[in-house]
């Protein structure tokens, strides 16, 4: 298998990190700072919901500080696997099948009033 000047020069330049850089990590950083609103802007509206929802069920500061902390613990359980899932099937899809569903159950949150 013979290799031709152009291919080595190309790999030379990929290897030596002079290879000029895309758009594409444009696109990744927008993509993850979206994502970080979304997830901040989650907590934020349980955090402003908090005395409603103290008030709707009559839960006391210690019990809405365990719901608080079930969000935490959430995140905090579902990283390693999300990883896992992230190597395995890519982060595009992962991303993308995480933001679906997170988005789905948070439609459902309202219709959960009724039970």
């Amino acid at each position: 298998m013979q290799i031709s000047p152009q291919t080595t020069d190309v790999l030379a330049t990929e290897l030596s990190g002079t290879a000029r850089p895309t758009g594409v990590r444009y696109k990744v950083l927008g993509f993850l700072f979206a994502l970080a609103a979304l997830t901040y802007l989650d907590r934020l509206a349980i955090s402003a919901a908090a005395p409603f929802i103290i008030q709707e069920f009559d839960l006391t500061p210690v019990q809405m500080g365990y719901i608080f902390s079930a969000f935490t613990l959430t995140y905090a359980l579902f990283e390693i696997p999300t990883g896992w899932l992230g190597d395995r099937y890519g982060t595009r899809r992962t991303l993308t099948r995480i933001v679906l569903w997170w988005s789905a159950f948070t439609a459902l949150t309202a219709a959960a009033r009724g039970f």
